[in-house]
């Protein structure tokens, strides 16, 4: 109780071309930011400029690394993670979201509503995408001090805070965290959220879309 309370700041990347057309992105490494998302990381800039942290991980996939880059600067020390990537969609990767609603009735809304249940070729299964999100973010938290800034993907940020809350992992779309929102919560006798998505550093124009939940974005 007596010790000071850590501070886990949680950045959903920036918006990226993919993202602008809800074209399903997961692993997919080849979805630059578009050219709102290159305004939003920025902006997100100026905001983390004025906060404190001790260390910064990321994800190691283009769209979070070009919003680290974009909002920190090329110099700034980053631990790039492997295991802070977004969930892998396999056959889903790369098609719009009308375009899956098309060729797979009913999968896309099961999906939001009870996403262990649903079945994708190729894709990480949804209960091992959640454990491995659990189990990185145990090793960042527990090999450091101090506060962290962790830049990642909205299924990862949202599957943690099931986690960290006690909830169901299918309640992972009960958040909508839109494109560099910020999310922190405090570590001290338990997990406390201090803020959660919070996008005041954006303006109407670079905000973007909030609609959907951010698994498939």
């Amino acid at each position: 109780m007596g010790e000071t309370p850590r501070r886990i700041h949680l950045v959903r990347h920036a918006e990226s071309v993919w993202n602008s057309v809800r074209r399903v992105q997961g692993n997919s490494c080849c979805a630059g930011l578009s050219p709102r998302g290159i305004e939003q990381a920025r902006m997100l800039g100026r905001r983390l400029g004025a906060m404190k942290f001790d260390a910064v991980f990321c994800s190691d996939i283009e769209r979070a690394v070009r919003t680290a880059r974009l909002a920190l600067g090329e110099d700034c020390p980053i631990e790039f993670s492997h295991e802070l990537r977004e969930i892998a969609f396999g056959t889903w990767e790369g098609k719009l979201v009308s375009e899956l609603e098309e060729e797979f009735p009913g999968a896309m809304e099961r999906w939001f509503r009870e996403p262990s249940s649903v079945n994708i070729d190729g894709a990480e299964p949804f209960m091992e995408f959640h454990a491995r999100v659990a189990r990185e973010m145990d090793r960042i938290i527990g090999s450091t001090s101090g506060d962290l800034l962790i830049i990642s993907h909205g299924g990862v940020i949202c599957a943690w805070l099931t986690s960290l809350l006690g909830m169901h992992p299918d309640r992972i779309w009960s958040f909508s965290l839109p494109n560099t929102s910020v999310t922190t919560i405090m570590l001290e006798f338990r997990p406390r959220m201090r803020l959660f998505g919070d996008a005041s550093h954006l303006d109407a124009a670079t905000l973007g879309f909030d609609g959907m939940p951010s698994g498939v974005k």
